[in-house]
């Protein structure tokens, strides 16, 4: 009994079933090129989520009214010709007719005019994070990759419409076309998949169903700064730069000569560069206590370390930076990813330098990346560079002009380049004063949507 329920569903629910079909089936699709062609160690969860997503509303949904409703009514025997017989097909050439009236509207009509475009804006939204610019965005690659992504979908796809419309009944189209679409978006996803940005879990829930706008956590990403007020001008400053070849404790023979003279480590950032190992801390410490800190810790370097310490003052006083005076009007989280080359570096900087952007964090790393080969080419292996960083503006941004520059940007050299816009962080009024309070915070509340008190 529950087998026959399960078997008369898809007759009795086909919108239903094709939705949720689809929608599980792309989001398998592209995790098994992700675990499985791509190697990868760890799944992107929101390229994943905008299969999920695509393959939910657009492949069950309108699709469904595509194959079923639309074209029952442009071709009204179209479910009798499916349950003929091929002798019978053979001996109705109206049908035949309409089969592949049916597979050229398909092929040639709605693939190339709706579902590309709508696939390449969908994710450029959840990469954007934002409907802003994901339409121009989306369009701009589609024009750019089209001629490609039509020849592979021919392939596949006009033979497994032509069985669809000739054999399938209309219950089954939307299974038959998920089906086959289980090969095509491994195809896709391979091709044109996310803008390969791992992702956790936990984020993917901001971009299934409406492209929420992801929220950054700038603190994550090691680009916050104390509040000048929380300084104590009264005690000594100093940066301490430590590196040598990584191994286990390497922080903690740092910490532990910083601790034995009781200074405070308030800011840590640490990575690990090729076999080396990098960290650099904000440390505070007595005045009293400045020298022979200093001294101990450039012992360290009979270790094999390499520490280099200079004294800082976190704190801005107000001549300090004119740029920061109306505060911070953007902040944004970049990230790029294509074949690495000389002078990439260089022109990723000039343009966000020439866009007014501001660094506040960056990392470049490289990972091999298979691109799948067409019409008998062999698969090959690239090195692609993977760049993430935090950037901000102290003058108002053009949105629409950033996003423009930055497609034209991924046009001349061949990678996928965003800017997703954060939520401002309030620690910015570090470009404050103590002496001096300004009402940014207020101003930053303001732009999230806060009234002023």
């Amino acid at each position: 009994m529950v087998l026959g329920a399960i078997l008369r569903f898809p007759k009795t629910n086909p919108f239903a079933f094709g939705c949720a079909f689809s929608c599980a089936k792309t989001s398998f699709s592209d995790w098994l090129v992700q675990t499985q062609v791509e190697k990868r160690e760890h799944i992107d969860w929101k390229r994943n989520a905008t299969f999920a997503s695509f393959g939910l509303f657009y492949l069950g949904g309108v699709q469904y009214a595509l194959y079923v409703p639309i074209f029952g009514r442009l071709f009204p025997g179209a479910a009798t010709f499916a349950t003929a017989s091929i002798k019978q097909k053979l001996a109705d050439p109206v049908g035949c007719r309409n089969l592949v009236a049916q597979v050229f509207i398909d092929q040639f009509v709605h693939h190339p005019l709706l579902y590309f475009p709508v696939f390449y804006c969908l994710k450029e939204a959840v990469n954007l994070g934002t409907y802003e610019g994901a339409l121009e965005g989306g369009l701009a690659k589609y024009s750019k990759n089209y001629q490609e992504d039509l020849i592979a979908l021919w392939k596949l796809w006009v033979p497994s419409t032509f069985i669809n419309f000739a054999f399938m009944p209309m219950f089954l189209r939307i299974p038959w076309v998920a089906s086959t679409s289980l090969i095509w978006t491994c195809i896709l996803s391979a091709m044109r998949g996310g803008n390969d940005m791992e992702t956790n879990q936990e984020e993917a829930m901001n971009y299934v169903g409406g492209q929420g706008s992801s929220l950054m956590a700038l603190y994550d990403l090691g680009i916050s700064t104390k509040p000048a007020y929380q300084y104590d001008k009264s005690k000594s400053h100093m940066l301490v730069t430590a590196s040598g070849r990584d191994r286990v404790g390497f922080i903690h023979q740092v910490a532990d000569v910083i601790a034995s003279r009781k200074g405070n480590i308030l800011d840590v950032k640490a990575y690990k560069v090729g076999r080396d190992f990098v960290t650099v801390m904000l440390v505070e410490a007595q005045p009293s206590h400045e020298s022979k800190l200093n001294k101990e810790l450039k012992q360290l370097s009979s270790d094999g370390m390499q520490i280099a310490v200079q004294p800082t003052q976190p704190w801005l006083a107000d001549t300090d930076s004119p740029r920061c005076k109306d505060g911070v009007t953007y902040t944004g989280h970049f990230r790029a990813n294509g074949p690495d080359r000389p002078g990439l570096l260089k022109a990723i900087t000039e343009m966000l330098a020439a866009e007014g952007l501001d660094i506040m964090s960056f990392s470049c790393n490289q990972h091999l990346h298979t691109k799948i080969g067409h019409g008998g080419e062999p698969n090959a292996v690239e090195q692609h560079a993977q760049i993430t960083g935090v950037v901000r503006a102290f003058s108002p941004v053009n949105r629409a002009l950033l996003n423009e520059r930055l497609i034209a940007f991924e046009n001349k050299f061949n990678i996928r380049m965003g800017v997703t816009e954060t939520a401002p962080d309030p620690s910015f009024s570090a470009f404050t004063s103590a002496e001096k309070k300004r009402s940014l915070v207020r101003t930053m509340s303001e732009n999230m949507g806060g009234k002023k008190e």
